[in-house]
């Protein structure tokens, strides 16, 4: 019996011992993963971030990458960023994979994206997510839900308003042309489809000409030639971008045409020439956009790298410009490719320009 109670005790003792020891390996363990967890936070002055654009084609692009770069020059000064980096796919969908996966493998914490394609490039921005790297898309989105955020205006009601103040402007009835932005934006997409939105409401509208001009002056104003060349007698444009708005009041007045009620958006060249025609009774309305939304979706990407939770979708506030407003965002100084919508210094803006 002795013997039975004796090796009990030492089963007993055994067992405290093997508990005791587990206990100080789980504690240093879990001050391990304190100090991983410190370190991990301590290192947020550190990160890495990317931008995957897919363009700089248009004036409003170049602006809008130049808007990420001085907030992360900035955020390198405030010691949140240690490095970033930005990628141009010129427009093509395959070339801005092989970017994005070039960024993954430079150990980025962050990608933020804007898509020349939605499903193309959705692929590539799970796998990036999957991998642990935070992914925001912006103004040009990806169509998968499974990234960390995105960042957009309202496209659609962009087009809608635009739409109805041709609408309105015509009386409901007439011939217009539609001038659109890059083919397979969602951006472009979206405002298309919130004018459609309000044009198929007017069964005496009709759209005799719709082209991708890609938000471009040039590509724009050899459109608006081409139907003056025609002979088509137009009533009105809806234009989704103010550059293209400029080179179609450039190209009426060229012609010695009478102008006609045209829908634009805010570029310093735009509210320029509307300025100028205000007093032949030219009208107009421009939704803006603002170039600074690649700083709002760095912004939310930071505040996921530093544990917050951030929106699905954060969508930016709709404004829009009319008549008795171009005087509050004209600005003489400044060359007619300045978004008047922005972050960005009058001499950042020169400097962008020059």
């Amino acid at each position: 019996m002795k013997n039975i109670k004796r090796i009990l005790m030492v089963a007993l003792i055994l067992c405290i011992i093997l508990l005791i020891g587990a206990c100080g390996k789980s504690t240093k363990e879990n001050d391990e993963s304190l100090k991983d967890s410190k370190d991990s936070q301590d290192s947020g002055s550190n990160y890495v971030v990317g931008f995957c654009n897919y363009t700089v084609s248009n004036s409003w692009q170049t602006q809008m990458e130049a808007e990420f770069k001085y907030a992360c020059e900035r955020l390198i000064e405030e010691g949140v960023l240690s490095k970033y980096y930005i990628t141009n796919a010129d427009g093509d969908a395959n070339k801005q994979i092989s970017d994005f996966k070039d960024l993954m493998t430079k150990k980025c914490d962050a990608i933020i994206i804007t898509a020349a394609s939605a499903s193309a490039l959705s692929p590539v921005c799970e796998e990036a997510v999957d991998e642990g790297i935070v992914v925001v898309s912006f103004d040009s989105l990806v169509d998968t839900s499974e990234i960390t955020g995105k960042v957009s205006c309202n496209d659609v009601e962009f087009g809608e308003i635009g739409a109805q103040f041709i609408a309105d402007s015509i009386g409901g009835k007439g011939k217009i042309a539609m001038l659109d932005g890059i083919a397979g934006s969602t951006c472009s997409e979206g405002r298309t489809e919130g004018a459609m939105n309000i044009f198929n409401k007017y069964p005496d509208i009709e759209i005799v000409n719709q082209t991708n001009a890609d938000w471009d002056y040039a590509k724009a104003k050899v459109v608006v030639e081409g139907l003056l060349n025609s002979g088509i007698e137009l009533d009105a444009i809806w234009s989704q971008g103010g550059a293209m708005t400029q080179a179609a009041v450039d190209a009426f007045n060229e012609a010695g045409k009478s102008l006609i009620p045209m829908s634009g958006e805010a570029s310093n060249g735009f509210l320029k020439v509307w300025k100028e025609n205000l007093d032949n009774g030219f009208s107009s309305i421009c939704p803006g956009y603002p170039t600074y939304i690649s700083e709002v979706a760095l912004e939310q990407a930071i505040r996921a790298l530093n544990g917050e939770t951030i929106e699905d979708l954060y969508v930016l506030p709709s404004g829009s410009i009319g008549d008795e407003d171009i005087d509050d965002y004209y600005n003489p100084e400044l060359p007619d490719s300045y978004w008047v919508i922005t972050h960005l210094t009058d001499e950042q803006v020169k400097e962008i320009f020059k």
